[in-house]
């Protein structure tokens, strides 16, 4: 081959959103742009977009012959991409490489209809285009992919090179997770601005899940969807919603379809939502409880405890042991003199704090908030003596991450006052808190639970009761799929966070995440969303097995997590 040295013309054929942004970026680069679209709107719509740095548009794709690089950028579905290949490779120069945005075929099957030098470039989303993944098929030309590399990054675009797979890393990982909140949305389970919320503030995100479908475009999404749905199963059926407008307002213009907005969309848009069971309800004038009794002195406990007594409100919090009790009455003292009280606020705080180790100490609570061992049978224990012990109307809330509430409420024997309240962890400083009804909560248990939070300045988001409730249900797997990839050789964890930050746009990559989180919870949350759900995908992956059996959790164990257990592996010759 006749090695290209540099790109002084490129040519883009498709001018959608994809196409007009890789045009942009070209000719902002200082390389003449040709951009290939035969629909007169979408090159009328690429030129505006384009006027800081003009291109050339055309509709004939002869004009490609001009180019030094050719990318691809037409719709998904494989066919599609097959026979537009196909047809650049009628007019291209011999050895000129072409590129291809195709997500949900490999890049290797789609060579053939090159005739030539074929590279794929992968992305989320076509607005945020500052990084993305780069695939190539076995033979190709080392100077082809470094002419590609030079020019994209002289254009903006930091590439990573991965192994080709359908769906790539971030776009194949993140996509899963958006159609899964999509699903969410359509089956009634919650809200479009409720999911918004919990993700983003339970993820650290900067949009929500269907703000991200927005700007990806429904159409977009579905067609890539149905290719991975195609190749690895109906998990990535796509959600009915993809056929429908979003319904987050202010995002997808650029790939509008038909119909009109949802009840949950215009009510988002006039800043109020209807009070439903699956969404979070409008205010109330009910006063929050005067005192809030927290069941248990772990780590989670003792934050929910200084949450309510930050708020003003008064708190016992009810240990296994005198000890215990001591402890978390310190642990509540450090959390505020580290937030900034002074000695004074923190002294007046702890006048409306008391620790006990009899549950009989809870009887005269208006809230109380089971924070013991993620364990059934321990909590169900809990709230059968709760139940008895308790006057009728105190608010019973347990913290389970994934756990049936209703199982909780049946031992209590009183299930209108049984609720969920699943906060986040470091719960004095995590805003979210997961609101969680079952079938039979009461208005009133309800009202109060949403008063006590907005007391302590939390936000609610309410839900239904379901294994992983919103956040869970959705991060557990993804985490999950990111640790099945790492079954492939050519994905090493650095490799795998690197693209998920870069490209997918994560605060944190899967693998460091999960070693905050810690395997053995993602263990547990991910039997339970398998054992709960009965789809085989949702199994937890060997190497989340392997973590645990080897005391491979993460933070918890002293820095041994992924990293360091696959390393371990390679040097023993595992795997």
């Amino acid at each position: 081959m006749e090695t290209v040295s540099t790109v002084r013309t490129a040519a883009v054929v498709g001018l959608g959103a994809a196409g007009t942004e890789l045009a942009r970026r070209l000719a902002g680069a200082g390389i003449r742009t040709i951009g290939v679209e035969p629909d007169p709107e979408a090159a009328a719509r690429a030129r505006r977009a384009c006027a800081a740095h003009p291109i050339e548009v055309t509709a004939e794709l002869s004009a490609v012959a001009a180019a030094d690089l050719v990318l691809e950028a037409v719709p998904e579905p494989e066919p599609t991409k097959r026979a537009v290949l196909a047809a650049i490779a009628g007019h291209r120069r011999a050895d000129v490489p072409v590129v291809t945005t195709a997500l949900s075929t490999p890049v290797g099957e789609l060579a053939d209809a090159a005739g030539g030098p074929l590279l794929a470039l992968r992305f989320v989303r076509a607005d945020r285009l500052d990084a993305a993944e780069v695939a190539r098929p076995p033979h190709t030309p080392d100077e082809a992919v470094q002419l590609v590399q030079q020019t994209l990054t002289a254009a903006g675009t930091t590439l990573h090179e991965v192994p080709d797979r359908p769906g790539s890393l971030a776009p194949g990982l993140l996509l899963g997770l958006l159609n899964q909140a999509a699903w969410m949305c359509h089956q009634g389970y919650v809200e479009a601005e409720p999911l918004e919320t919990a993700v983003r503030l339970g993820c650290g995100w900067s949009e929500g899940p269907l703000a991200v479908l927005a700007a990806i475009g429904h159409r977009t999404a579905a067609d890539i969807l149905y290719g991975l749905q195609r190749r690895l199963g109906d998990r990535y059926a796509p959600a009915p919603l993809l056929s429908g407008p979003p319904l987050v307002p202010g995002h997808g213009a650029g790939d509008p379809a038909p119909g009109a907005p949802t009840e949950g969309a215009t009510a988002a848009a006039s800043g109020t939502a209807p009070e439903t069971a699956a969404g979070t309800a409008t205010a109330t004038a009910t006063a929050p409880p005067r005192t809030v009794a927290v069941i248990g002195s772990g780590t989670m406990a003792t934050g929910i405890a200084e949450v309510f007594l930050r708020a003003g409100l008064r708190t016992l919090l009810v240990a296994r042991t005198e000890a215990k009790a001591v402890a978390a009455r310190e642990a509540v003292e450090f959390g505020l003199l580290r937030i900034g009280w002074s000695d004074e606020q923190v002294a007046t705080a702890l006048e409306r704090w008391s620790g006990h180790t009899e549950l009989a100490a809870a009887a005269d609570a208006d809230l109380v908030v089971e924070a013991v061992v993620e364990d059934l049978a321990v909590k169900r224990e809990t709230f059968a003596a709760l139940g008895a012990l308790c006057r009728p109307g105190t608010v019973l809330a347990t913290t389970t991450s994934a756990l049936p509430v209703a199982a909780c409420a049946a031992a209590s024997d009183r299930p209108r006052d049984v609720l969920g309240l699943h906060f986040f962890n470091p719960a004095a400083t995590m805003d979210l808190v997961e609101l969680v009804r079952t079938e039979h909560t009461g208005p009133a248990a309800l009202a109060t639970a949403r008063a006590a939070l907005a007391a302590a300045g939390k936000v609610a988001v309410e839900c239904g009761d379901r294994t992983g409730f919103v956040v869970n249900a959705l991060l557990f797997p993804y985490l999950n799929d990111a640790l099945t990839a790492l079954a492939d050789p050519g994905i090493r964890p650095a490799l795998l966070d690197t693209v998920m930050k870069s490209v997918g746009g994560q605060p944190l990559g899967p693998t460091r995440l999960l070693d905050v989180v810690g395997a053995d919870v993602a263990l547990q949350v991910q039997r339970l969303l398998h054992e709960g759900s009965g789809r085989p995908e949702l199994a937890p992956a060997d190497l989340l097995h392997r973590l645990v059996d080897r005391g491979y959790l993460g933070r918890k164990s002293a820095g041994r997590g992924v990293r360091a257990l696959l390393t371990e592996e390679a040097r023993a010759g595992v795997g």
